[in-house]
């Protein structure tokens, strides 16, 4: 079992997808990893969480506004600070610095059925 140590709580890696599971649902993502120290193992050293998501059709639909509506549904049900990003940003990195470093800390935690 992973247990992950912030200031704040701790969490394992089965309840961040149990609580989070519902939520990539409800938003339509087809794809999410959990991006991070977590990833190999150690304790996290920021304060949130962060993860890549793969978008889907109802996504692409959200505005910026919603975006961030999304991101509060996200820390308000985890009770931690979040990032959410889309994974779209690994394809405009020209040096793969970013997709080493991602692919290197990233958990697949949901896939779409």
């Amino acid at each position: 079992m992973v247990k992950f140590n912030t200031s704040q709580k701790e969490i394992t890696l089965e309840e961040i997808q149990n609580i989070t599971t519902p939520l990539f649902k409800k938003y339509g993502f087809k794809s999410a990893y959990l991006f991070g120290y977590y990833a190999s193992n150690t304790t996290i050293i920021d304060i949130d969480i962060e993860f890549m998501v793969e978008d889907s059709d109802k996504t692409e639909e959200l505005d910026m506004l919603d975006w961030y509506d999304m991101i509060d549904d996200f820390e308000h049900t985890l009770q931690l600070p979040c990032q959410i990003t889309d994974i779209d940003i690994l394809k405009s990195d020209n040096h793969n610095y970013l997709k080493k470093k991602y692919y290197d800390k990233s958990i697949l935690i949901y896939k779409e059925n």
